[in-house]
């Protein structure tokens, strides 16, 4: 699997990002070592602990020459910190943020009423109950104009990242990686092959955005570290702030 001869290309193009990853792994599992019991820290770890994961997916990709994937993994990255950063500056927003599951649930019970049964015989009564009883519980808190809304918080994601001062990476990265994502012309015109004249798609192995998947998969992994110290291990700030020195060493050119 993959483009071995395409590896050495990525590795001297990227070598200090690469060296640098060669050590992050004890910093993980260190930052991670300790659970939680107050909710806001519980999901907030999650959060964090999935986005340090998701750096090795982006990295094989980026390895590979796959970085239009790479950039819609980084997308997912990059919301993920920004909900930490976001829930940690606004705690009083973390019960929307949980409640919300309800929702979501209530939107799948229902699809299975209409077109799953079989698959709805499978789930427990008490399952049914419990979603049902929260739905009703919270159903009214995410209800405007008699619509249930189709988002956690009542501002766009827009407005989240102005919030945090990150509009900027709203604007460029954000916007390009959800054209891809979602397949319209803007992002279909993203991944048309350099080349000119040539009219296709730009398969891997590309060079093409795995700089912006990886920058993005590290600035992530770096906010979301970040903020989940701030938030719950406060007395590994100094690990937080190698990794924001590291990055800014590994990106300033």
């Amino acid at each position: 699997m993959g483009y071995p001869d395409f590896w050495p290309i990525v590795l001297q193009k990227h070598e200090k990002f690469f060296a640098l990853t060669q050590t992050i792994g004890p910093i993980i599992d260190d930052l991670f070592s300790e659970g939680h019991s107050e909710p806001l820290q519980k999901v907030c770890r999650h959060l964090s602990k999935t986005v340090a994961n998701s750096v090795g997916a982006v990295l094989l990709l980026g390895m590979n020459g796959y970085g239009y994937d790479g950039i819609k993994i980084a997308r997912t990255m990059f919301e993920a910190a920004v909900i930490v950063a976001y829930l940690r500056k606004h705690p009083d927003e973390f019960e929307d943020y949980f409640d919300f599951h309800f929702i979501v649930a209530m939107k799948r019970h229902r699809y299975m009423e209409n077109y799953a049964r079989e698959l709805l015989k499978k789930v427990t009564a008490e399952a049914i109950a419990g979603s049902k009883q929260g739905y009703a519980r919270v159903a009214s808190r995410f209800t405007v104009n008699g619509r249930v809304r189709g988002r956690w918080s009542k501002k766009p994601f827009s407005q989240i990242c102005a919030d945090l001062g990150l509009e900027e990476h709203y604007l460029s990265f954000y916007e390009l990686a959800s054209n891809i994502t979602h397949a319209n012309i803007s992002g279909v015109m993203a991944q048309a092959d350099p080349e000119p004249g040539v009219l296709d798609v730009d398969i891997a192995p590309s060079e093409q955005f795995v700089d912006m998947a990886l920058r993005t998969a590290h600035f992530a992994f770096v906010l979301s570290a970040s903020e989940y110290v701030a938030l719950a291990r406060p007395e590994k700030r100094a690990i937080a702030d190698k990794l924001d020195s590291d990055f800014v060493a590994v990106w300033k050119d």
